[in-house]
């Protein structure tokens, strides 16, 4: 029993020795374990040094002593920015682990309690796009989110992306929002590790949505616009696929990680750096400098502007080679052609998610009723080649060779819609053969 006792007695005063020394340890001695983590790890070892040794100095003078957790981890901060100039470096105070914040933890593992990625979306008149991202997410949902968004986008035809909050995020996410608008392969980004001494390369994905290579994007920025978010900034810009309108952006383009210090106290230490492969460079303390530099209150509306105007060029691009092949139909007057031109611009359009087939469908009975059948039936049966199992497709073929008074091939064609949908579209097929047959 004595020796149970003497025991116990033993472990309290060992546990009180290692509760005391870990009070006891200074704001000093936090700051060397900080040193030597930023030594080994900062992605610049000469700024590292340099920076270790103005810390040295102002220990020596106890510049540090006698703050409180939150001025001490604000003081360390401002003097490891002061040296470097990297706002990406920070010394974080110890969290309080109440049991409130401990719930509020638990609750934010939960994806529907944390701040969505994307704030919101919408289509302005004219069909310009607009989508306001909050951060760059890493996991699979935000990947999903964004082919979402990219889904909703498709009728858009220029689009504005709103980072002027957004203080960026994951690398992998980044890129694979940018590689939905490019379609050949190519290198987006590099970004260099001193860590592991590797330079790890982002080229295009494949994405799980539709990609839209040249469809106008517009960029907001903001002062802080930050990190991925000016990575996202910087990529579409000097690939020349954005138009970036706004302020010039915080300026840090270093990848960090966290590493935990005594008495719950922390750093995050930038351990590597950006590098484009057109500008050889990156945008850390300088920031991204706009195409149109302007207050950031004022970006959106000069956006819109300038996205208007830049839509009409796409749509004219976009439509060029389907109105070139319906004006050389227009001209030739007769159904004796071939339809192989038309039906390529018709199917590289749907297959863009530019067009479907109702709004072929919907092409042809403008030509229908503008009385052009000619060039109405070139549509219509491109559009059953295309979508050939739509009943709806073929009876307005047949609807089109009853204009031309080509009796046959229409009851030919409604027979065929009655046996494809014989109680939808078929309905209509059967009248329309009644009365052809009392005709």
């Amino acid at each position: 029993m004595k020796h149970t006792i003497l025991r116990h007695s033993v472990l309290r005063v060992f546990f009180l020795f290692l509760t005391t020394l870990q009070f006891a340890q200074s704001n000093n001695d936090i700051i060397k374990e900080a040193q030597k983590l930023f030594e080994e790890n900062y992605i610049f070892l000469d700024k590292a040094k340099e920076t270790n040794a103005h810390l040295d100095a102002l220990m020596k003078k106890d510049f540090f002593d006698e703050m409180s957790p939150i001025d001490f981890a604000k003081a360390v901060t401002i003097e490891l920015q002061k040296v470097t100039k990297d706002k990406h470096l920070r010394f974080l105070a110890s969290r309080n682990r109440s049991v409130s914040s401990v719930e509020n933890s638990f609750t934010r593992i939960l994806s529907r309690y944390r701040s969505p990625m994307l704030r919101g979306f919408q289509l302005f008149e004219s069909n310009i796009g607009y989508v306001d991202l909050a951060f760059f997410g890493g996991s699979q949902e935000h990947f999903a989110k964004i082919d979402q968004v990219m889904n909703d986008m498709l009728t858009a035809d220029a689009i504005i992306f709103d980072m002027r909050r957004n203080g960026g995020g994951s690398p992998r996410t980044v890129n694979y929002l940018c590689s939905y608008f490019f379609d050949e392969n190519k290198l987006l980004n590099t970004i260099y590790s001193r860590f592991d001494d590797h330079t790890l390369e982002f080229s295009v994905v494949d994405v799980a949505g539709v990609k839209r290579p040249k469809v106008p994007v517009l960029i907001l920025t903001s002062k802080a616009t930050f990190s991925g978010a000016e990575d996202f900034s910087y990529t579409m810009q000097n690939w020349g696929r954005a138009t970036v309108i706004g302020e010039v952006t915080g300026g840090g383009a270093h990848p960090t990680r966290y590493f935990p210090l005594s008495k719950g106290f922390g750093i995050d230490i930038p351990f590597a750096m950006s590098i484009h492969p057109i500008t050889k460079t990156n945008w850390e303390g300088v920031g991204v400098q706009p195409d149109i530099k302007m207050p950031a209150d004022n970006a959106l509306e000069k956006a819109k502007e300038l996205a208007l105007t830049k839509a009409k060029t796409y749509k004219n691009l976009l439509f060029k080679p389907l109105r070139e092949e319906l004006a050389v139909i227009e001209s030739k007057k007769s159904t004796n052609f071939d339809r192989t031109n038309l039906y390529k611009q018709l199917e590289i359009l749907v297959q863009s998610k530019v067009l479907g087939e109702r709004s072929i469908n919907n092409l042809g009975y403008s030509y229908l009723q503008n009385n052009e059948p000619e060039v109405a039936l070139a549509i219509f049966e491109s559009n059953t080649v295309i979508f050939s199992d739509s009943a709806n497709t073929w009876d307005s073929l047949a609807e089109c060779y009853l204009r031309l008074d080509k009796k046959e091939k229409a009851i030919e064609y409604y027979q065929k819609t009655i046996k494809m949908d014989p109680d939808g579209v078929g309905e209509n097929a059967r009248t329309m053969i009644k009365k052809i047959k009392t005709m």
